[in-house]
């Protein structure tokens, strides 16, 4: 990530701010019509942050009748800090969550029954996660931290990824010092600029949120990482292959995915609809989807959802490692990539004719 991105992150507060009060506030994302019951046609999902620019390919998908297609309706759950999406499929309250690669492995590593069917972010991470140092500092790559002590924004999936960008560069944590500080903030922003801490491990919210502060940073990511696979679509193996609802539902998201990175102008049209405090500054708003749609690009450039085992036991080595896990999933059985033909089985021209349509009828 380039200064010129990093400064515009900085920019960013008050449109994450936003995303951040509409998951503490438990917003139902709209749901699509699910109503309050579930039953044989409605797919109750958990997810991150329902209706904005983080989770647009939903808005999409929902917008665009890609469920009803499916023969079926979505209910969209905001997820909170208080119970994890995991548990919440575990309890049967949610058919499935998108949850961070983190949290997903440390829940797999305790139950032998969640399954992970998609990938959701397989275009790459670096946009997501960073290594940020003041604009000022002089510093430029990881091996100017050596002896530095470097804030974390929290303790396992962070100090993984920090682990993961020192290892490119031939260092280790035991050539730094680290400090969890936690999510990105006035307070944080003021550890950086005082010299407390010379560097920040965390996600672009944490980021975004340092302009309330004034603080301008710069992202030190090593190129050619990819660290962390970024999270995925959680569920159980009963609600995976008992009625076909999470696949149908996956299979919806795949054709939002791929009408976002096709005709990228209705990401901005429709989110521009339903959260429209996300689009006060038109270019930031801009720039954040254009970040987003690399990281949701397949990585053969068809293939939506794919699994890479390789990446995700990286991940969790990692995870290992630092002592964030203190033993590893079953991979062999949670990462199930058996449904990932069937979720994108679809035309695709057929797909991008209903959406020149719809732009047709909405521009």
């Amino acid at each position: 990530m380039n200064s010129t991105r990093s400064r515009t992150l900085a920019t960013m507060s008050g449109l994450v701010l936003s995303i951040t009060s509409l998951v503490a506030c438990g917003d139902d994302g709209g749901g699509g019509g699910g109503g309050d019951a579930k039953d044989d046609t409605t797919v109750v999902v958990a997810s991150p942050a329902p209706n904005s620019l983080f989770t647009f390919n939903e808005v999409i998908a929902r917008e665009l009748g890609f469920y009803e297609e499916e023969g079926i309706s979505v209910k969209v759950e905001a997820l909170s800090d208080t119970v994890p999406g995991a548990a919440l499929v575990q309890n049967g309250k949610v058919d499935t969550a998108l949850i961070s690669s983190s949290d997903a492995l440390a829940a797999a590593a305790k139950a032998d029954d969640l399954r992970l069917p998609y990938d959701e972010r397989t275009g790459g991470s670096d946009f997501i996660y960073g290594v940020v140092v003041p604009e000022d500092s002089g510093v430029e790559d990881l091996t100017q931290l050596k002896g530095e002590n470097i804030g974390l924004a929290s303790p396992d999936q962070d100090l993984a990824l920090l682990a993961s960008a020192l290892k490119l560069v031939d260092m280790s944590l035991d050539d730094v010092t680290t400090t969890v500080v936690g999510p990105g903030g006035p307070s944080v922003a003021e550890a950086i600029s005082s010299g407390r801490i010379a560097a920040y491990t965390g996600t672009i919210q944490d980021f975004a949120a340092f302009g309330d502060a004034g603080l301008e940073v710069e992202n030190i990511l090593p190129e050619g990482f990819e660290g962390l696979p970024v999270g995925g679509y959680v569920t159980t193996e009963d609600a995976l292959t008992s009625d076909g609802k999470v696949v149908k539902f996956l299979r919806a998201l795949a054709k939002g995915t791929y009408v976002a990175l096709e005709r990228p102008e209705i990401a901005e049209l429709v989110t521009q609809e339903v959260a429209p405090e996300q689009w006060r500054e038109p270019e930031v708003a801009q720039f954040l989807l254009e970040g987003l749609y690399s990281t949701l690009a397949p990585f053969d450039g068809n293939t939506f959802g794919e699994i890479k085992p390789d990446r995700w036991l990286s991940a969790q080595d990692l995870l290992i490692e630092v002592g964030a896990m203190p033993s590893g999933a079953d991979l062999d059985t949670f990462l199930d990539d058996a449904f990932i033909a069937e979720i994108n089985d679809w035309d695709r021209e057929a797909v991008l004719a209903e959406a020149d349509a719809w732009l047709a009828d909405n521009s």
